[in-house]
């Protein structure tokens, strides 16, 4: 693990058919194979987990990334939504496993509701899509939600 890279994760609003991952994973291989910034490649590279999340890495040891070069990810991702219809841009879904572990994205609104109601509780498992960094995505990308970031929700 690098200190120096960079990630980024994206949601599925749903769980990708294996189809479809190959199918993102062969655009999102082509993009990342001429992605760069101001002339210079950026050693990247790209996992999808639990046939839900994208996670793009870069290596910026060699070349950081550029707004330049963050905004053609974007467009990148954006075409991928558009195609497939995963609203992998939305940050006001959440993902989290329900209490028979089962992972689901839902809206906030239904997220808060689920934990006013018990269906989500303190030792339900949440996931942070803003870690930036291999260290972070180690240590903070799921946690239980009396630890992550939507504790506050929690009105014990």
């Amino acid at each position: 693990m690098d200190l120096n890279n960079k990630l980024w994760v994206f949601q599925s609003n749903r769980v990708l058919s294996s189809v479809e991952e190959n199918q993102i994973s062969e655009i999102l291989s082509n993009f990342l194979d001429s992605w760069a910034a101001h002339g210079a490649d950026l050693k990247s590279n790209l996992k999808i987990l639990d046939h839900k999340f994208i996670i793009i890495e870069v290596d910026e040891n060699q070349t950081k990334a550029s707004g330049c070069s963050i905004d053609s990810l974007n467009q990148c991702i954006r075409q991928i939504d558009a195609e497939y219809n995963l609203e992998l841009l939305n940050r006001l879904l959440v993902s989290f496993e329900s209490k028979d572990g089962k992972l689901e994205t839902i809206p906030m609104k239904q997220f808060k509701e689920k934990i006013k109601t018990s269906e989500i509780d303190g030792n339900s498992y949440v996931y942070n899509l803003s870690v930036s960094s291999p260290e972070e995505f180690q240590s903070q990308f799921k946690l239980p939600l009396k630890e992550s970031w939507a504790k506050s929700y929690l009105t014990s």
